[in-house]
């Protein structure tokens, strides 16, 4: 009979002669394939077993940073040397840290005794796409668990390591000129691997999509917004990719119509990662369902409500994290700006914490004129059916009124304004003023992103 072509015959790299199977690593890779081993059992072990062993990771972190960096020797001085493992409500005591406290404090929140063991401490900066870029530190330790965890999704959704990916990102460094030059890279480190063909997201739609098709990849890798742009371009030429596995994407809030036109348009479903340039890997979606596994043996991840309570199942809260092995640069209780709903434990019978969706950013909420925020979808609202409409956002900056911004083919109507405006009513909830501005281009941000909603108006401190 022939061998499945998936995961199941993903052998790693052996490094010695004449041993194929099981394989003999080097070094770096052995330290990987140990991890994985270990994450392979522990996420189907009970959540108060996980709990018990984060918090006794976050002792050792807490104690540490207290010891060895500026920021926090104040505010935690009282934990510096535990005689036990803290406690959730000791826990809960700390403060809570902002992107704000990162710029303002810089290098005083880096470790004045670094651990050599964990390897050189390289610089991460975010994108800034929130005119709040942040510099934070990470190392060869973290470097390896965020590795192993990576090999832990890709194993879930049994991806086969020799296919061909299209990723497709705003480039920066080694990629650019592999993009240009169409040089493959390596998809996944210490196994054989298909290549991995890079391709800059600030490129035309229409471009990309003759890309795909002519390349012909397994797995696709983008943004959710692009992806929608990709597919709605697809529908409208009648072309579309063949040989798709399994859709990849990352960065931005998944939007469910998007799920649906995966499936509806390409055949193929869509598995999404949620992570973040400062901490890695939060969370990433159960193979067998939608919402998302939160990778706890790397992150220790709390969803508090406006009171600073953990948010209960069904609950929307503000996403605080803590990377649990960032000795280089500690981040405790840092709150990362996005918003996220608490889910009930997973059937799968992983123990992982479970967050049911990601809703994204505070800027990403209007505001009504009473001064409630709500979330806005705008996919499958009714403006994707009006034909002229290529892209849309809406932007606003005073509570009783919301700017729609369009690029179009040809100025729509006065029908299609009313369907338009119809439809932000639907999305919102809420009888706004809207005014419709005619745009040539709504530009990504730097970093590649794109949202449909913005919100100038600032959160109350």
């Amino acid at each position: 009979m022939e061998a499945t072509s998936d995961y199941s015959d993903s052998v790693p790299i052996s490094v010695v002669p004449g041993v194929l199977w099981p394989a003999l690593t080097d070094e770096k890779n052995s330290v990987t394939m140990a991890i994985l081993g270990q994450l392979l059992t522990t996420q189907y072990l009970s959540p108060e077993t996980i709990l018990r062993r984060q918090l006794r990771q976050l002792t050792e972190l807490v104690s540490y940073t207290a010891q060895t960096v500026p920021y926090y020797r104040k505010s935690l001085a009282a934990f510096a040397r535990p005689k036990r493992p803290l406690s959730l409500e000791q826990w809960r005591s700390l403060p809570i840290l902002s992107r704000r406290d990162i710029q303002e404090q810089g290098a005083a929140m880096v470790t004045r005794r670094p651990l050599k063991e964990h390897g050189k401490a390289t610089d991460v900066q975010t994108s800034g796409s929130t005119g709040e870029a942040v510099t934070v530190k990470r190392n060869g330790v973290t470097g390896r668990i965020f590795a192993a965890l990576t090999l832990r999704d890709h194993l879930a959704h049994r991806r086969d390591f020799r296919g061909k990916v299209a990723y497709i990102r705003r480039l920066s460094g080694a990629s650019v000129e592999a993009a240009k030059e169409g040089k493959p890279g390596q998809w996944v480190e210490g196994f054989p691997s298909g290549p991995i063909l890079f391709r800059d997201v600030h490129e035309p739609v229409e471009e990309t999509l003759d890309w795909i098709i002519r390349e012909e990849p397994d797995y696709l890798m983008t943004y959710p917004t692009y992806l929608h742009a990709l597919i709605r371009r697809s529908v409208e030429t009648g072309r579309k990719p063949r040989g798709l596995r399994q859709i990849v994407s990352f960065g931005e809030v998944v939007d469910p119509e998007v799920r649906k036109d995966c499936a509806a348009v390409w055949g193929v479903s869509l598995a999404d990662v949620y992570s973040t340039q400062e901490v890695g890997l939060v969370a990433f979606q159960c193979p067998e369902h939608d919402h998302y596994l939160v990778q706890a043996e790397g992150i220790f991840v709390e969803v508090l409500d406006d009171d600073g309570a953990p948010c209960k199942p069904g609950e929307v809260g503000r996403v605080v994290v803590t990377p649990l092995h960032n000795f280089s640069m500690p981040l405790i209780r840092y709150e990362i700006g996005d918003f996220a709903e608490v889910g009930e434990p997973c059937e799968s019978g992983r123990g992982l914490p479970v967050l049911r969706r990601i809703l994204g950013r505070s800027r990403n909420m209007l505001v009504t004129p009473s001064g409630e925020r709500v979330w806005a979808s705008l996919t499958g609202a009714g403006l994707e059916p009006i034909e002229p409409i290529r892209q849309f956002q809406l932007y606003q900056d005073r509570s009783d009124a919301i700017e729609l911004r369009l690029v179009v083919t040809r100025e729509l109507s006065a029908e299609e304004e009313a369907q338009a405006r119809r439809a932000i009513v639907k999305a919102t909830g809420y009888d706004f003023d809207v005014s419709i501005v005619y745009l040539d281009e709504i530009p990504r941000s730097a970093g590649g992103k794109y949202e449909d909603v913005v919100c100038a108006i600032p959160v109350p401190s």
